[in-house]
C-alpha cells in the first residue's frame, strides 16, 4: 500500500479529492503534405490511476497519437485536457519514453546522469541542481531499484535495465502522465511481466500510464483500458473486458 507521502496525485485512491482526468476530444492531426488525417476524432477520457493500452495495425495512428501528447507534434483540430487545462500549458506534469531502438546507447553517460536528466524541466536554463533535486533522483532510482546501476554506463544495460532507467528519469521528474512508445519490444515473457507489475504499480500511485502495445493475447494482463485506433479513427475505448471484444478486435484488425 502507498504511503499518503509516496502518493502524488490522491486521484486514484482518495474519494475525497477530485482525480485527475485526461480528456481528449475530437482530436485530429495531421503530418506536413499528408493526404488524409493520420487521428481524424478521436475522443475519449481517463483519469489517473490507470493504464491505457493504445492498439492498433501498423498505420493506426498509435505514434502520432503519443507525439501529440507529448507536445513533439501539433494539431489540425480538437483539444487535449488534463485536468480542465490544455495539456500543453502543464508540460512538466508529462513524461516522454522512447522506444529503446530510438537511444543513441553510445553516448558517453551514466545511470545517474539520465535520471537527472529529468529535473532539467523543473531547472530550467540558469537554477542549480539543489537538495530537492538530488533527492527526486535518488528516490525514482530506490522506487525502480537501479540504485545499485547509478554509475553505470547505459550501452551496459539489458533492455528491462534501460527501461527501468527512462522510467526512473519520469520519476525524477514528478511526471503525473508516463507516456511510452512499445515498451514491452525485446523484452522476453519474465521480463515483460516484470515491467507490466511495474508500471501497474506506478498507476496505483495516482499516475497516468499510457503505452503503445501490440499483443491483443497479453493486453489486458498490464493494462485495465484499451483504446483500438485503425487508420487514424477510434474502434474502441473503455476498460479492457468491455473493450477487447471479438467483434472490436475484428474491426480494428481486419
Amino acid at each position: 500500500m502507498v504511503s499518503p507521502e509516496d502518493h502524488i496525485c490522491w486521484g486514484a485512491a482518495n474519494p475525497n479529492h477530485h482525480p485527475h482526468e485526461l480528456q481528449v476530444r475530437e482530436l485530429s492531426a495531421a503530418y506536413p503534405r499528408a493526404a488524409q488525417p493520420t487521428l481524424d476524432r478521436l475522443h475519449f477520457s481517463i483519469h489517473c490511476g490507470h493504464t491505457l493500452a493504445v492498439m492498433g495495425p501498423n498505420g493506426a495512428g498509435k505514434s502520432t497519437l503519443l507525439n501529440v501528447l507529448a507536445g513533439l507534434m501539433g494539431t489540425m483540430n480538437g483539444e487535449v485536457l488534463w485536468d480542465g487545462r490544455a495539456l500543453h500549458h502543464t508540460r512538466r506534469e508529462v513524461a516522454w519514453l522512447p522506444q529503446r531502438s530510438q537511444v543513441d546507447l553510445s553516448f558517453p553517460i551514466t545511470v545517474r546522469e539520465l535520471v537527472e536528466m529529468g529535473r532539467y524541466p523543473a531547472l530550467g536554463p540558469w537554477r542549480a541542481a539543489g537538495e530537492h533535486d538530488a533527492l527526486m533522483v535518488d528516490k525514482a532510482m530506490h522506487t525502480l531499484h537501479i540504485a545499485d546501476l547509478q554509475r553505470r554506463q547505459i550501452r551496459e544495460l539489458s533492455g528491462g535495465q534501460l527501461q527501468r532507467v527512462f522510467l526512473a528519469r519520469a520519476l525524477a521528474q514528478e511526471a503525473h502522465i508516463l507516456l511510452l512508445d512499445e515498451p514491452f519490444t525485446g523484452l522476453d515473457a519474465p521480463g515483460a511481466g516484470a515491467l507490466g507489475e511495474l508500471l501497474g504499480e506506478l498507476a496505483h500511485e495516482g499516475r497516468l500510464v499510457i503505452a503503445s502495445y501490440h499483443d491483443v493475447d497479453h493486453a489486458a494482463s498490464y493494462f485495465d483500458y484499451a483504446l483500438l485506433l485503425r487508420k487514424g479513427k477510434q474502434m474502441g475505448f473503455g476498460p479492457c473486458a468491455q473493450t477487447l471484444t471479438r467483434e472490436n478486435l475484428q474491426c480494428t484488425y481486419s
